[in-house]
């Protein structure tokens, strides 16, 4: 779970799992791509703990090849979009949001309106204590395509839980819930819409 939202206890045991990369199309670099295989295959000692067994140093180690690998990628191309947003990946991953939000700018700079990659620079602002920029961002997005409904998701989770505006966030969260399949996600965000109009009396 990468960012631990501040729900209450019932809304957040499944808010925490949802709010992820939305950036999940293999990048089209093959060099980037092999990085990000990398990245998922966690060796197994047999107990199945996988990840779990591997130390931080062991971690931090394969962190920062990866982070080379790809900067020597960046070397010999530095209009390479798919690198540069990995490397906003691998740090979205690694909790370090200032480093994210500086490499999805620069992907952004070669393809500005990636909606994916500003999907998950504003998680990375919210990250870093700038809800209103990630608000500003997510509206642009939407813009962009109002048919993503992980855009209107972290655009709620933003206005409820760090802003306070709960109509804003009752609205997106409608608007998440028509565009979204029935799952325990959507179960979740309609317990705290009932939570919410009850609140505010509506």
């Amino acid at each position: 779970n990468r960012y631990i939202l501040l729900a209450a206890l019932a809304f957040a045991a499944v808010v925490t799992i949802y709010i992820v990369k939305t950036n999940l199309e293999p990048p089209k670099t093959e060099e980037v791509a092999a990085t990000r295989d990398a990245n998922s295959r966690i060796p197994d000692d047999g107990d199945g703990q996988g990840a779990d067994a591997m130390d931080e140093t062991a971690q931090r180690e394969q962190f920062m090849h990866q982070i080379e690998h790809i900067q020597d990628i960046l070397k010999k191309d530095s209009m390479n979009f798919d690198a540069w947003s990995a490397l906003g990946n691998l740090y979205f991953d690694a909790n370090m949001p200032q480093d994210a939000i500086v490499h999805y700018r620069k992907a952004l700079v070669l393809k500005p309106d990636d909606i994916h990659v500003l999907t998950d620079m504003a998680t990375m602002l919210r990250a870093a204590g700038r809800p209103d920029t990630a608000v500003t961002v997510l509206n642009h997005v939407i813009l962009l395509d109002s048919t993503l409904s992980q855009a209107w998701f972290n655009l709620g989770v933003i206005q409820s839980f760090d802003l306070k505006n709960q109509k804003e966030a009752l609205f997106a969260w409608k608007k998440f819930l028509s565009l979204s399949p029935p799952s325990e996600h959507t179960e979740a965000v309609q317990k705290e819409i009932e939570r919410l109009e009850k609140e505010l009396g509506s």
